[in-house]
């Protein structure tokens, strides 16, 4: 499937993204609610899996972001709670929230006690991914299998792993110039300790009825509720392609076996001297803001969507 800039995407990805109060009482919400959305999700037939990531902490950046650490999960307050869908189709993901709205708005409402931030849900289209298939060590006996395969890039990925997820801005004319810097720069980490695959995301969009982003009328008659009466006739404020972000906006979707690990793979960019070089000329020199690194915990997920990539 196409999107407006003529290039196609394997599948697509909403990500919903909230800050949450970090307490126990959020997280026994979020799993009591969670796997209830997921089960309306799947309703959908373009619907082809969802990972569920709580923030752990970030990357300092040799001291950039030193207020911060890899390991704040105790002390970082509201936490971020991103959570991916992907689709066929990114019209898919529209179509969804448009049929489930009453049961979504049902059950997201139910969590706004614990939200300070959010929801806001953009789209994606995978500019480039080299993702693992999730295996627990029981299973490590299917690595045969890939190299019988002969498979080019052959990693799995524990239910412990860590997610990092990077934001950057991109000057506009040079998104080009900055996906193949991207790219080159996570080839040259795919040899670290710990490193098993990444994503390159390029945000298409944001979708209004996700990020409850409705019309005037029915943003005040969901003000009305705890969430038994949602709005009437509910329409999405803006198009989904409306909200192209201009200048470019990209994620950087990282998987490793630790934290730790994580870390050190990404200090490569500034002690190692080749890879420094790549990353400064194909990234670096291309952005108006980033690289922030956020380090996240898989709570849940359906992996099947990493089979498409």
């Amino acid at each position: 499937m196409k999107t407006e800039d003529g290039m196609e995407s394997p599948i697509y990805l909403a990500l919903n993204m909230s800050r949450v109060l970090n307490n126990e009482e959020s997280f026994k919400l979020m799993d009591k609610v969670g796997p209830r959305v997921c089960v309306t999700t799947a309703t959908h037939p373009g619907f082809v899996g969802f990972m569920a990531n709580t923030q752990t902490g970030i990357l300092p950046l040799a001291g950039r972001y030193g207020g911060g650490s890899i390991h704040m999960e105790t002390t970082l307050n509201p936490v971020r709670n991103y959570q991916y869908t992907m689709w066929r189709r990114w019209q898919d993901h529209d179509e969804f929230h448009e049929q489930q709205f009453s049961r979504v708005f049902e059950l997201c409402t139910s969590c706004l006690e614990i939200v300070v931030e959010g929801p806001w849900e953009p789209v994606y289209r995978i500019v480039k991914a080299r993702m693992p298939p999730v295996r627990s060590m029981g299973q490590i006996a299917d690595l045969g299998q890939d190299f019988v395969q002969q498979q080019e890039f052959i990693r799995f990925a524990t239910p412990q792993r860590c997610v990092a997820i990077g934001e950057h801005t991109v000057v506009p004319g040079r998104e080009k110039a900055f996906e193949e810097g991207a790219i080159e720069t996570m080839e040259a980490l795919s040899d670290s300790t710990g490193f098993l695959g990444y994503m390159i995301l390029r945000q298409i969009g944001v979708c209004a009825l996700g990020s409850f982003m409705l019309d005037p009328v029915s943003m005040a008659e969901s003000l009305q509720t705890l969430g038994a009466n949602p709005p009437r006739n509910p329409k999405p404020l803006f198009r989904t392609l409306d909200a192209v972000p201009s200048p470019p906006e990209y994620l950087i979707h990282s998987e490793w076996d630790a934290t730790e690990m994580a870390q050190m793979g990404f200090a490569r960019v500034l002690v190692n001297h080749d890879v420094r070089k790549i990353h400064d000329d194909g990234v670096m020199a291309h952005l108006i803001r980033g690289p922030y690194i956020m380090f996240f915990h898989p709570m849940m997920e359906e992996s099947g969507w990493r089979s498409f990539l």
